[in-house]
């Protein structure tokens, strides 16, 4: 399979779950799939697993989500996607009940696919982020952010 092959197997997928299509996604996962989330949303096993341990409930939280692929490469059998999710926050998400607030969740994704079909997910997600946009700074206070901004006004910074 070629590399771009694989990445049309990926923008595929992507625009079903754009139409919020979660029955049907064994078009374009593997049976023996693995979704490897960040802390907090955890390994999915299977694609059933994941179909009800995250597609599904993202949903309820973001019922008009959207991923918006700003980049996506192929190298071999790997293709990956840097991008954001635009969405109303709408349900419960990792313990923060629905706020009603426009968010954004930015994303990397890198998908192996192994004979047309994806055969494993690793994402990383900027929770920390989503939870400052409806109010609730998980870092108390502490984050990084502005560390080092100081050397902006010396002459040579």
């Amino acid at each position: 399979m070629s590399e771009q092959d694989s990445k049309q197997v990926i923008l595929n997928m992507v625009k079903a779950l754009n139409e919020h299509v979660i029955d049907g996604q064994e078009a374009y996962w593997a049976k023996g799939s693995s979704w490897n989330g960040p802390a907090g949303a955890g390994i999915k096993e299977s694609l059933k697993h994941f179909q009800e341990g995250w597609q599904r409930p993202f949903l309820k939280a973001f019922p008009d989500k959207r991923a918006n692929d700003e980049v996506v490469i192929a190298e071999g059998d790997w293709v990956a996607a840097m991008g954001h999710v635009s969405a109303s926050h709408e349900g419960e998400f990792m313990g923060a009940e629905g706020s009603g607030k426009a968010i954004t969740l930015k994303y990397r994704d890198f998908w192996r696919v192994e004979d047309g079909k994806i055969a494993e997910n690793y994402v990383l997600l900027d929770i920390i982020d989503f939870f400052r946009q409806i109010g609730i700074d998980l870092l108390d206070g502490n984050g990084w952010d502005d560390r080092g901004r100081e050397v902006l006004q010396e002459p040579n910074g």
